[in-house]
């Protein structure tokens, strides 16, 4: 929760969302209380309950504004030159942000990450949609600079785009710590950084 950009206007709000996301990390998503998450922002609970319907609701909240962010961070990724497995791994770690290491590192990440609700939002799917086309886009323009190449991959830059958000997500839930992810997620790029190379 560090990236002002996409941050709620509105200060209470901020407040709420910062106590919300120390706590879900230090407690999980059932043992946080409403009341955990009033008394980290500041303010009492039928104040809270002024802004958000409950903590569910909460952790949807946090989980748009995380996907909104990874957009704009993935499209300044993108843009710098560096080799294809540098940019890869760039974009992956900015989907990630700073929320994915304390998520994972949390006593409770197997509680938090296997939450499907707050992913299935429209928002939250539409995010994923442009993050994922920011990326084929990004293959498709290196292919007709001649940086990059599909030969021998048998996929448009479309398909390999997915397929490398596919597998980033499979990474992340097969793994045991943050450093088992990070540790895939630079073999999953290396991979496809070849592949995709001249």
């Amino acid at each position: 929760m560090s990236d002002s950009d996409h941050s709620p206007e509105d200060p209470k709000d901020a407040a709420i969302l910062r106590s919300a996301f120390v706590a879900f990390a230090q407690y999980g998503l059932r043992r946080t209380s409403m009341a955990d998450i009033a008394k980290g922002a500041g303010m009492s609970r039928p104040a809270l309950y002024l802004h958000y319907s409950g903590k569910e609701d909460i952790f949807k909240a946090l989980v748009r504004i995380h996907f909104a962010r990874s957009e704009t961070a993935v499209a300044k990724a993108l843009a710098i030159a560096a080799s294809p497995a540098e940019t890869l791994l760039a974009a992956i770690r900015a989907i990630d942000g700073d929320a994915v290491e304390v998520m994972m590192n949390s006593p409770h990440a197997d509680e938090i990450l296997s939450s499907d609700t707050p992913f299935n939002q429209a928002e939250v799917q539409d995010s994923y949609s442009r993050i994922t086309a920011s990326i084929a886009r990004w293959i498709a323009e290196g292919v007709l600079a001649g940086r990059l190449t599909l030969e021998g991959l048998g996929a448009t830059a479309e398909e390999v785009a997915a397929t490398i958000m596919a597998a980033k997500f499979g990474i992340k839930g097969a793994s045991k710590d943050f450093a088992a992810y990070q540790a895939g997620v630079i073999r999953l790029t290396a991979v496809f950084g070849k592949a995709l190379g001249r």
